[in-house]
């Protein structure tokens, strides 16, 4: 298996037992497991090394029409697929502020007169806002 190209093949494990498609730039960010697309599951799925590596084998000759579809399969899983431990690309450009929302001008005049009409009077004198004896 080249280390730069995907390596297709078929994982045996019984009931369980599965094309497969290994690319080496799928890193899982630790050295005891391995992403290993599953056809049977059409995802990318991460493997203790251990024990899958052993199960791993080439397509045989009445299993190469397989090669196809796997490396099909495989291509349109990996366009979407993130592995652990890796962000998504930021953004060249600088992310735009939102707008903030700015008061209607004919509402800041009319609190503005609001101001101006509370100046004339005197809060401690309250006898001539609130005369109950009228």
């Amino acid at each position: 298996m080249s280390q730069d190209s995907p390596w297709f093949g078929y994982l045996e494990v019984g009931d369980k037992s599965s094309p497969v498609a290994r690319d080496p730039k799928l890193n899982t960010g630790k050295p005891d497991t391995v992403y290993l697309f599953n056809l049977q599951r059409n995802a990318i799925i991460e493997y203790k090394r251990e024990i899958v590596e052993p199960k791993l084998r080439e397509f045989s000759e009445d299993e190469a029409d397989l090669n196809k579809k796997v490396k099909k399969a495989f291509t349109k899983a990996a366009k979407d697929f993130t592995p652990r431990g890796k962000t998504p690309a930021i953004p060249d450009r600088p992310i735009p502020k939102p707008a903030t929302a700015k008061k209607p001008k004919a509402e800041e005049e009319e609190l503005e007169g609001i101001d101006a009409d509370l100046e004339g009077i005197d809060a401690d004198n309250d006898d001539d806002v609130f005369d109950d004896e009228d």
